[in-house]
């Protein structure tokens, strides 16, 4: 990713809901985020090839992992403005 050397982690996230919130307060205070997901259901189905586990993944338990990125200069406004979320 070419913008990735100029952003930098800030939060991260199972919740969907939570990640929506934080979205939307750096939304409001015109900070630019990017939104990063990892697939878990694929990891797992990877994990469970040889067959043992065919209900493995099946439950609605397994959660995409979600990462938000802001740029540097923005790392410390946007890591206050989150901590004052929770």
């Amino acid at each position: 990713m070419l913008f990735k050397k100029k952003l930098t982690e800030i939060y991260s996230t199972q919740d969907l809901e939570k990640l929506y919130r934080v979205k939307n307060v750096l939304r409001e205070n015109n900070i630019y985020y990017m939104t990063e997901t990892t697939n878990n259901s694929l990891r797992l189905s990877m994990n469970n090839l040889n067959g043992r586990n065919p209900i493995l993944g099946r439950t609605g338990n397994v959660k995409d992992f979600y990462r938000l990125f802001v740029y540097k200069k923005d790392q410390e406004k946007a890591a206050y403005i989150i901590s004052q979320l929770n």
